[in-house]
């Protein structure tokens, strides 16, 4: 009686080291995913900002108009303002 009782009490105590062992595995895991996630995030929002030359405010490099010398400007109207001008 006494022997099944400690071979069940083994047993228990097994699974649950198993079980907490999964659980510990699970966490490291999903937070390991979590933090490359986040990071590739954070490289893909970030874009490098150019100054428009006629009205000098800041727009981001894929949505700014460049001339033939490779100036940025926001929008092709200060491109053709500032070609009247200069």
């Amino acid at each position: 009686m006494i022997v099944r009782l400690i071979v069940f009490i083994t047993i228990f105590f097994i699974g649950w080291w198993l079980y907490r062992q999964f659980v510990v595995f699970k966490g490291q895991k999903t937070t390991s995913n979590t933090k490359k996630t986040k990071q590739k995030g954070t490289q893909a929002e970030q874009e490098n900002m150019v100054r428009c030359l006629q009205c000098k405010t800041y727009v981001p490099l894929s949505h700014a108009i460049h001339d033939e010398q490779a100036r940025p400007f926001c929008s092709a109207e200060h491109l053709k303002e500032f070609n009247q001008t200069n």
